[in-house]
């Protein structure tokens, strides 16, 4: 057998085998990358990061809050993934005036001061951020990406190897990739964490209507952006509409943990 074809033969038999059911999505994701690799390389980039970017000690008002609010919505994130309550939970705020937010594999998270001083957020649209983030860590989308990436540069390997792409072409093949692959399944995960942490944060007792508000806010400070299908997230617009259609669902929980 020939080498470029043996490449090849092991590049599907690798991605075909890293397909699964995630429980949490109930969506066939590529998994190649394992979790604990997966969140091993989290905890070095969150430790990382903690060292170049300025993060508020853990006394601080804003530190003190998000602690609070993540510590409530851990418990609940666990029992939607039990895998998680082996995960190495950590909230961080950074100094940074950019309004974001994000969740690593492994449970690492971090609230940009942007995000709090800038949108003055509530405790409930908070809880919602918080939750978005978590819920991404549960769905397994950090180890979904790192996977489609591991396979598209497979892919793009085999090619060359079979002599079908110059440097030049490959370049052109991996944009194409990004904008016809990459983006939708991010855009995909957006949706996936809306509603994921939509009844994550009911369940912890936080107004899921508060989602609706948050993205108002969002949106009044975003502006229009670029076109949906060049981004990785949705459209402001299409994304508080599937939220109202969402937040019926998830009252019931709500509504219990509130004791009401």
């Amino acid at each position: 057998m020939r080498f470029p074809l043996v490449v090849s033969l092991l590049a599907v038999v690798t991605v075909v085998a890293g397909c699964t059911t995630h429980p949490v999505t109930g969506r066939n994701q590529l998994m190649i990358v394992p979790e604990g690799q997966a969140n091993q390389m989290a905890y070095q980039a969150y430790t990382e990061m903690s060292r170049q970017k300025e993060t508020l000690p853990a006394s601080s008002s804003m530190s003190r809050r998000v602690t609070s609010i993540t510590q409530r919505l851990v418990p609940e994130a666990t029992r939607i993934y039990p895998e998680a309550a082996d995960w190495r939970w950590e909230a961080r705020v950074f100094r940074d005036e950019s309004i974001n937010a994000f969740a690593m594999a492994g449970g690492k998270i971090g609230i940009n001061t942007g995000m709090l001083e800038k949108l003055q957020p509530t405790d409930d649209e908070l809880a919602q951020v918080i939750s978005h983030e978590i819920a991404h860590a549960l769905s397994g989308h950090t180890r979904e990406k790192m996977s489609m990436a591991m396979s598209q540069q497979m892919g793009l390997s085999v090619a060359s190897a079979l002599g079908g792409l110059d440097s030049r072409t490959a370049a052109m093949a991996q944009q194409v990739a990004t904008v016809a692959i990459d983006l939708p399944f991010s855009r995909r995960m957006e949706y996936e964490a809306d509603e994921v942490g939509l009844l994550l944060a009911a369940r912890a007792g936080y107004d899921p209507r508060a989602a609706v508000s948050l993205w108002q806010k969002m949106q009044a400070h975003g502006g229009g952006g670029g076109p949906e299908w060049l981004s990785t997230h949705p459209a402001s617009g299409n994304r508080i509409q599937a939220l109202e259609q969402a937040i019926p669902s998830v009252m019931p929980a709500y509504r219990q943990a509130i004791g009401r």
